[in-house]
This record gives structure tokens, C-alpha cells and sequence, in this order.
């Protein structure tokens, strides 16, 4: 007498395992090299030809999307895909950070610029007047921190927490932020700002919030250059002048520089990482040549910023002349 048939289960149900075919760390190093060379060349040559900020930026932006969608489209459907792209932000908190990062940003500047004072001239300006100002607020004060964004916190540290984990991914990644935008002054503010971005993108799992505090911060540089416009700024040498007295200079920034650490600390105590799956689920080497290349193409731009090398290259025209 035989018992009566049953299902016949061949194999367990697979145990599931962490989501494995995402951003790899070499294709986010390769995407945030190739938005920075594209970005740059495309602006420059759209402001060469004579066209106005904004619409070279929003150019620039056009171009940045186009070469994405067509090197990067396996990496970008990963993170579409991703957990940090369908979790939608958190305004409130986002808004919190932003005031902490905005603090501790232009406080490591401030210690710059009180220590370099000629450091302040290099800053690049968001300078522009009449109907270009509108779309130098949508180019600079939205669309590209969102193509930033999407490079920097989507592809490149989500590549890097795959391989390295957080801590390592959270630094690398806002090192190589920082240093590309090559002029000193801006790296030593922009450093604590690409920090706070990284940790908030973490603690919240969201990819939005990092892309609502970066504009917002370019916002508000826009907003300013806007003001600053066409008025008279004569006053700045006074300033200079004052800064580069070290009687003044020195205690300046050592009470900007403990001031800024103190409030990244307390970013950096608030915005723990929350758990997620898929750190570490990639192990393997985070540093490539891409990644290498960001950092050199940053460092030879803040060369060029620098009195001495300016000096040498005026020194090395007039001989060739």
C-alpha cells in the first residue's frame, strides 16, 4: 500500500542574499571623472563661444546627460534600481543638515582665506545679471548638483560601500569631490559640505536629501553672486588688509577652525549610517585609475590658482616672446 502522492520538493528555497549586481566601485570612479572632464570642457567651450554663464552651464548639463545615458547606462540603471534612488527625502532633517554643513563649510574656508588671504581672489563667483540669472539658478542652483549628486554620492560612493564599506566609501568619496573643484580655498570649504552629504545620504538612505542640501548651497551662492553683481566692492581690499594682518588672521581662523569641528562632529555623531545590505557586497578594491585621475585633474587646476605658478607661467610667456 503506497501513501498518497505529494509534492516533491527537489531544494530548499534559496536564502536570500544581499542585492549583488549593483554599482561596482570601478564604473562610479569612471562616471564621476568622465561628469567632471565633460563639464568642464563643455562649459568652457560653450563660454568661449561667447555664450553667457547659465546657459553654458545648463549646456554643460545637457552634455553631462547625454554621455551618462550612453558610457554609464548598466551603472545608471543599477542605481535606478537602487534603494537610495526610491527612497524619497526627508525635507526637515535634509534642511537641518544643510544649516550644519553651510557652518561648517564657510568656517574651514574662512580658516583658508584669514590664513591665505590672496587665497580669496581664486574663489570662482556665480556672477551673472538679467534673464541669463534665471537660468543660471536652474543650471547651478539645481540641475548640476543633481548631476553631482548622481555621480559623486550615487555611483561613485555606493560603488565604494560595496567594496570598502561606509566609513571608507564616506571619505573617499568626499575627498575626491573637494579636490576636483581644484581652486584651495573652495576645496577646504566644499571638503566638510561633500562630508555631510556623504553621511546624510547614509543615515537616511535616500540620494535625494545630499541632492536638496547641494542645492540649496548653490542656491544661495547664486543668490548671493546675484547681489554682489555690478555693485561696488571696493571695500574688499580693506578686508584683504585685515586678514592679512596676523594679529588678527591667526586667532580668526584658530576660532573658525574650532568652531567648523566642532560642528562636523556633531554631523558626524547625528548622522550615523543606518544598516543596508548591500555594504560590503561586493568586497574588492575601491581605488582605480579613474579615481586617481579626479584627484590629479583637481590638484594641476589648483596649481593653476596659485600666485607662484601664475608667476612662473608669466615669467615663461615673456621669455618666449
Amino acid at each position: 500500500m503506497t501513501a498518497p502522492d505529494s509534492p516533491t520538493r527537489l531544494s530548499p528555497d534559496p536564502v536570500p542574499t544581499p542585492f549583488t549586481r549593483g554599482v561596482r566601485a570601478v564604473s562610479g570612479n569612471r562616471a564621476a571623472l568622465v561628469l567632471l572632464v565633460t563639464q568642464n570642457v563643455a562649459s568652457a567651450v560653450l563660454i568661449g563661444l561667447g555664450l553667457p554663464l547659465g546657459t553654458s552651464l545648463l549646456g554643460a548639463f545637457v552634455a553631462v546627460v547625454l554621455v551618462g545615458l550612453v558610457a554609464f547606462p548598466k551603472s545608471l540603471r543599477a542605481l535606478v534600481q537602487d534603494s537610495r534612488w526610491r527612497t524619497p527625502p526627508s525635507w526637515g532633517l535634509a534642511i537641518a543638515a544643510f544649516v550644519l554643513a553651510f557652518l561648517a563649510s564657510r568656517a574651514f574656508a574662512l580658516v583658508f582665506v584669514a590664513l591665505w588671504p590672496g587665497s580669496a581672489e581664486a574663489i570662482p563667483q556665480f556672477l551673472s545679471r538679467g534673464a541669463d540669472l534665471w537660468v543660471l539658478l536652474l543650471a547651478a542652483g539645481l540641475l548640476v548638483p543633481f548631476a553631482e549628486e548622481v555621480a559623486f554620492r550615487g555611483l561613485m560612493m555606493r560603488g565604494h560601500e560595496r567594496a570598502a564599506g561606509f566609513t571608507v566609501a564616506a571619505v573617499t568619496s568626499s575627498l575626491a569631490f573637494a579636490v576636483a573643484h581644484g581652486v584651495p580655498a573652495s576645496v577646504a570649504g566644499i571638503l566638510p559640505l561633500a562630508y555631510a552629504l556623504a553621511r546624510l545620504t547614509q543615515h537616511t538612505g535616500s540620494l535625494w536629501n545630499a541632492v536638496i542640501v547641494h542645492a540649496l548651497n548653490n542656491t544661495l551662492a547664486v543668490t548671493a553672486g546675484a547681489f554682489l553683481a555690478g555693485r561696488d566692492l571696493g571695500d574688499r581690499g580693506q578686508a584683504t588688509d585685515m586678514l592679512g594682518n596676523p594679529a588678527l588672521a591667526v586667532p580668526l581662523a584658530l576660532g573658525a577652525g574650532l568652531f567648523g569641528v566642532a560642528v562636523l562632529v556633531v554631523l558626524h555623531l547625528w548622522l550615523t549610517p543606518r544598516p543596508d545590505p548591500q555594504e560590503r557586497a561586493a568586497p574588492g578594491p575601491w581605488l582605480s585609475g579613474a579615481f586617481v585621475a579626479v584627484v590629479l585633474f583637481g590638484v594641476v587646476a589648483a596649481l593653476f590658482t596659485l600666485p607662484g605658478f601664475q608667476q612662473m607661467m608669466s615669467d615663461v610667456r615673456g621669455i618666449m616672446r
